[in-house]
C-alpha cells in the first residue's frame, strides 16, 4: 500500500509528471471506496464529476455504436478479472467528432471485490493512420483484382483459377460440381481472316453471349487465348448439360456477317460432373473436362462431350 500511495502521489501531485503523462496521452485512474481520481484523459472532466460513483463502464458511452460491443467485451474481461491488460482500436467521441483511438492499458491493483482499483492506460489518436491504412488496403485489393482478372474481357483469368480455388470449388464429397471447358472452333482461322482487332471483337461477342446463359453463381474465366472455363457449383448433371446446350445455341446465333462473308462461329464443350472428394481439386476436374473437349474436337467440333466422375 505504501508503494502504491507513493506512486499515486507522484502521478497525481507532481505537476511535471502530470504534464509529461498528458503529453504522451497516458492517464491514470485510482478508484477507492470514497470515490476516484482520474488524470487528464479524452473523457471530459465534467462527465467524471457528474458521476455519483465511479463506473468502470461509463467511458464506453463515448465509443462509436458500431465498435462498442466488441470493445465492451474486451473491457469486461478487465472488469471481471479475466485479464489485466486491455488493448483495442475503436472510434471515440472527442470534442463532438469520432476519432480513431488506439488504447492500451493495464490494471496495477484490484480492490478486495476484484474490481480494477489502480489502472494506467494510454490513448493514441490514429485517425490519419487508419485513413492511410484503409487507402492502402483498398489499393491492394484493387491491384489484387487486376492480377486475377482479364481486363480486356472483364472476367476472371487463369491466375484466378490457380489461386482462388477455395472460393469457387467445393470438395467435400457432398456438393455437386460441374466444370466445363469451352473452346471457339477454328478461332485461329477467324483471327487470321479478321486480323487481331476483329478477333478481339469476336472474343468480346462470344463472352457476352455466353454470359447471357449464366446464373450469378456460375463462374466464367478465360483460361487462355480462345479457351474458357465455366465452373457451376451446386448443380445437377442434367442442369449442367442443359446449360451447355444453351451456350452452344447462343454461340451459334452470333451473326458475323457484318464482319465478312461466309464467317460463322461455333464452340466445342467438354463437361465433367461429380461430387468432388477432398482428395480431388479443381484441376482434377479441369483435366477431365479438357480431355472431353479434345474428344469433341476430334468428333467434328460444335458439340458437347460429357463425363461423370465417380
Amino acid at each position: 500500500m505504501a508503494s502504491k500511495q507513493k506512486a499515486l502521489d507522484v502521478l497525481f501531485n507532481d505537476p511535471s509528471i502530470s504534464a509529461a503523462l498528458a503529453r504522451v496521452n497516458v492517464f491514470v485512474i485510482n478508484h477507492y471506496s470514497g470515490g476516484r481520481d482520474v488524470s487528464a484523459s479524452l473523457i471530459p472532466d465534467e462527465d467524471f464529476a457528474a458521476q455519483a460513483s465511479y463506473d468502470p463502464l461509463m467511458w464506453l458511452e463515448y465509443v462509436h455504436p458500431d465498435d462498442r460491443e466488441v470493445t465492451r467485451q474486451a473491457w469486461n474481461n478487465i472488469v471481471q478479472g479475466e485479464s489485466d491488460v486491455f488493448e483495442g482500436e475503436y472510434r471515440f467521441l472527442v470534442d463532438g467528432k469520432y476519432r480513431w483511438i488506439a488504447n492500451k492499458g493495464t490494471v496495477v491493483t484490484r480492490s478486495e471485490d476484484g474490481m480494477p482499483e489502480f489502472y494506467i492506460g494510454a490513448d493514441r489518436d490514429i485517425t490519419e493512420e487508419r485513413r492511410l491504412r484503409d487507402l492502402l488496403q483498398a489499393e491492394k485489393e484493387r491491384l489484387a483484382q487486376l492480377v486475377i482478372k482479364d481486363d480486356f474481357l472483364n472476367i476472371p483469368n487463369r491466375r484466378f483459377l490457380e489461386t482462388k480455388q477455395s472460393q469457387f470449388f467445393i470438395a467435400d464429397g457432398r456438393t455437386p460440381m460441374a466444370v466445363l471447358v469451352l473452346d471457339i472452333d477454328n478461332f485461329k482461322q477467324l483471327n487470321t481472316d479478321l486480323t487481331h482487332h476483329g478477333g478481339d471483337e469476336v472474343l468480346q461477342t462470344f463472352v457476352r453471349h455466353v454470359s447471357t446463359c449464366l446464373q450469378s453463381t456460375d463462374i466464367l474465366a478465360r483460361y487462355g487465348g480462345d479457351e474458357f472455363v465455366l465452373v457451376m457449383p451446386k448443380t445437377t448433371l442434367d442442369y449442367a448439360q442443359a446449360k451447355a446446350q444453351s451456350i452452344l445455341d447462343a454461340v451459334n446465333s452470333i451473326d458475323l456477317s457484318a464482319m465478312g462473308e461466309n464467317l460463322s462461329i461455333s464452340v466445342s464443350i467438354g463437361l465433367v460432373h461429380g461430387l468432388p472428394e477432398v482428395t480431388q481439386d479443381f484441376w482434377t476436374y479441369f483435366e477431365e473436362a479438357d480431355a472431353q473437349l479434345l474428344l469433341a474436337k476430334e468428333l467434328g467440333k460444335e458439340q458437347i462431350q460429357s463425363k461423370v466422375l465417380d
